[in-house]
């Protein structure tokens, strides 16, 4: 059977101050009987008996002698390496047994602690023990019971409010162990209404926070969503932003389809301008010359290379020359009617020095090369 916390609290006694200006005061640390307990472990009230055969006895009143004193519960059990921090009185040697109750008395030498207590700020005693709870259930004194502590092992006294739930909540909530605060009579209905669970620690925006396990529990699932949503969100703007690129690219080449798209006037000029050229062409190349797959300009190179030989270098020349030099051909086959073939061809056709028109074909053919 694991110990367990429990927190009494009983109203003060008289308070008088000592020779040395020191609060001494007596105190009801205890009494047998049945007494509600909020248990926040289950988030309950329960209803546990203090027998005297456990409580009343010369073990537990001797604990009760030189007991350290506290202002309100600290978070830890007083020990030799807390106790400067914590302890602010202690009880004295005079601990008794009167009736159903242990009483003692205890000297407060804080000022802060005595000036809280004689303001009535902290008008409660509440002893910090730990006990073994057995589960058994019974009828005492005519007070029906759940749980009965037993094996008592006080550890301070601590003065409180008489408005309960803060320190002692404090305790529980930044504890593992199982804690339970006794309530008075009057303020069960108080903390049935309550919603307390056992506690958790949780840290938002970089603070830890203790919470109750069914919202940190919460909390934590819908972090996790989050953080699956954000990734989903991440994952869709990704493909948002993909499918844009993908339509940047059709938008661009749509472009490029419309810019270099042939209406039907352009490609009725390209086809008469293909005709023309091939006409044009085949009084210098012939009939034998394969037009078919033949770029335009290359079709005009081989024209200027029929007329002036080898000795034509197409290499550096740019599209406007070669157009040139071609027209200045076709001019002179369709002024003096020359082919490049028989008795009449451009390259040999009588003497060229008696043909005005020859000469000056070679005269522009001249000035071209330069």
């Amino acid at each position: 059977m694991d110990e367990v916390k429990r927190y009494d609290k009983i109203e003060l006694g008289s308070l008088n101050y000592g020779g040395t200006g020191f609060l001494v005061y007596d105190f009801v640390a205890a009494q047998a009987g049945v007494f509600p307990y909020w248990d926040w472990e289950t988030g309950r009230v329960v209803y546990e008996l203090k027998h005297p055969d456990d409580l009343l006895t010369d073990d537990v009143l001797k604990q009760l002698n030189n007991l350290p004193i506290t202002e309100d519960h600290p978070k830890e059990l007083i020990t030799v390496k807390n106790s400067s921090q914590f302890v602010k009185g202690m009880t004295g040697n005079e601990s008794r047994i009167n009736g159903n109750m242990l009483e003692g008395r205890g000297t407060i030498f804080d000022g802060t602690l005595i000036s809280l207590m004689l303001s009535g700020a902290k008008k409660e005693c509440s002893l910090g023990l730990l006990c073994k709870v057995v589960e058994e259930s019974g009828v005492y004194e005519g007070k029906r019971y759940d749980r009965r502590q037993k094996d008592f092992r006080l550890n301070h006294l601590a003065m409180v409010p008489r408005a309960r739930c803060g320190s002692e909540c404090t305790v529980k909530l930044d504890a593992e162990e199982n804690y339970a605060v006794q309530i008075r009579y009057d303020e069960i209905d108080q903390y049935n209404q309550r919603s307390v669970y056992k506690t958790m620690k949780i840290k938002l925006d970089g603070i830890e926070h203790d919470v109750p396990d069914v919202v940190g529990t919460r909390l934590q699932d819908l972090e996790k969503k989050n953080d699956e949503l954000t990734k989903q969100v991440g994952q869709l703007e990704g493909k948002v932003d993909g499918k844009e690129d993908e339509i940047t690219k059709l938008k661009q080449k749509n472009d490029e389809l419309e810019k270099n798209q042939v209406s039907a006037e352009k490609l009725d000029a390209a086809v008469e301008e293909r005709v023309v050229l091939v006409q044009d062409a085949a009084h210098v190349l012939g009939d034998d010359y394969e037009f078919k797959g033949k770029t335009v300009r290359q079709i005009k190179v081989d024209c200027i290379k029929k007329i002036s030989g080898d000795e034509f270098k197409e290499d550096g020349k740019s599209d406007e020359y070669i157009n040139a030099r071609f027209d200045t051909i076709c001019d002179f086959m369709n002024k003096g009617e020359y082919s490049s073939v028989g008795d009449n061809n451009l390259r040999f056709k009588g003497d060229a020095s008696d043909n005005k028109d020859i000469t000056d074909m070679k005269q522009k053919r001249l000035n071209m090369r330069k």
